[in-house]
């Protein structure tokens, strides 16, 4: 039977017919696919960007205000007040009636000596001189620590302000509970298993995750 001379035609129109509008729709189907990703993920992050700008603030916020409880005490009080141990001891419980985080309360002078101290530890007499948040302070007037071990060994951060007058230069400095910031900011939670946690600049853990990681331990993916 001899074949039709439109048999080639009939064959490249019906191939025709069928490939051109599936192309199409994958080509709208795989443009809709980047379109709607992309769309997500720019979603995600600017919903990312806003949550830990808004936690920034607050993290900021709380740090501002210790630190003005601090200055409220430096621009209230004298250094002799200070240097008397009862009066710095109801210094610190006003503290902490300001916020529950403050855990204790020094006098320094000049050189860096420990002239009064109300806390847990037995911090009297202590030579500061050659610690780097003195050197800090006395240089800047101002100084908000890392979490840092120090003397007593332990983490802990502190906020220290400096005064002068009449010829005279003295330091005070709290402890700031790490711990308790450490909940304020392991509250922040971004979908069911997103987490928000603190690194210094050298990739040291400043706050823990719930998935692992204790203060100052060093972030393996830093």
């Amino acid at each position: 039977m001899e074949k039709s001379p439109y048999a080639n035609l009939r064959r490249v129109i019906l191939v025709s017919m069928i490939l051109v509008p599936l192309t199409t729709f994958i080509l709208i189907l795989g443009i809709g696919y980047y379109y709607f990703t992309t769309s997500l993920e720019s979603s995600t992050i600017a919903t990312m960007e806003r949550i830990v700008e808004d936690h920034r603030h607050m993290i900021d916020s709380f740090l501002t205000n210790r630190k003005a409880n601090l200055e409220f005490v430096l621009d209230s009080c004298t250094f002799e007040e200070l240097a008397e141990p009862e009066k710095l001891h109801q210094i610190l419980l006003n503290l902490q009636k300001a916020s529950s985080t403050f855990v204790d309360l020094g006098l320094f002078d000049q050189e860096g000596i420990h002239l009064n101290y109300q806390g847990p530890y037995k911090l009297v007499g202590k030579d500061y001189a050659e610690a780097p948040w003195f050197k800090e302070v006395l240089k800047k007037g101002q100084y908000i620590s890392d979490i840092f071990l120090g003397l007593r060994r332990i983490p802990h951060f502190i906020i220290a302000l400096k005064r002068e007058e009449a010829g005279k230069t003295w330091v005070i400095r709290s402890t700031i509970d790490p711990y308790m910031f450490n909940d304020l900011v392991k509250k922040i939670r971004i979908g069911k298993t997103g987490e928000a946690y603190l690194l210094n600049t050298d990739g040291i853990f400043q706050t823990e995750r719930r998935s692992g990681g204790n203060l100052m331990d060093k972030d393996p993916e830093a």
